[in-house]
């Protein structure tokens, strides 16, 4: 499960610390992510990192996408906000993005391509920024968008769902996961 910690530099997802202990009182793995809205990357990943209180088994990302009335933040900015990342925490984190990393990253970035890739692009096929092959994990529905399931037994309410990309295994997913 990856659920979302904070936003910006001030908004903290409440529900946040009570379902990490109960995903992971259930032997689930967990992660943690950060809305990105790219103005104080450093601030905002300080800010994330109090909020999500990562243990070596957490799996953080970077949520890159566009903000409602503000546009997307430059891939300087993310850049910044994973910097702060690796050098706070001594690993990359993931980066969630669809549109925006295509839209920012000027062609093959080796500094992103080191980094993981949640692509978020809803549809039957996916297509990657140059600097990736494949992404890790494909969000390829959510809401009622995709070809679903747009629910989880046990969960309320619609719920946004990946997949893994041959030759990912579930095996390597789990062992790699925080790492």
């Amino acid at each position: 499960m990856i659920h979302k910690a904070s936003e910006a530099t001030g908004f903290v997802d409440k529900l946040y610390g009570a379902r990490r202990k109960h995903a992971t009182d259930l032997g689930m793995k967990w992660g943690a992510y950060h809305f990105f809205h790219g103005a104080e990357p450093v601030k905002e990943a300080d800010h994330f990192l109090a909020v999500a209180e990562p243990d070596i088994d957490t799996l953080v990302a970077l949520d890159w996408e566009d903000v409602p009335h503000q546009g997307a933040p430059s891939a300087d900015s993310a850049r910044a906000f994973l910097e702060r990342i690796e050098e706070r925490l001594g690993r990359k984190a993931v980066i969630y993005s669809g549109n925006v990393a295509k839209e920012e990253i000027n062609g093959a970035d080796a500094y992103f391509a080191a980094h993981r890739l949640w692509l978020c692009q809803y549809g039957p096929a996916w297509r990657v920024q140059s600097s990736w092959q494949r992404p890790w994990l494909w969000q390829n529905n959510g809401d009622s968008y995709g070809p679903g399931p747009h629910t989880i037994p046990g969960l309320k309410g619609l719920c946004d769902n990946n997949t893994i990309i041959d030759p990912m295994t579930l095996d390597q997913l789990r062992a790699e996961w925080a790492s």
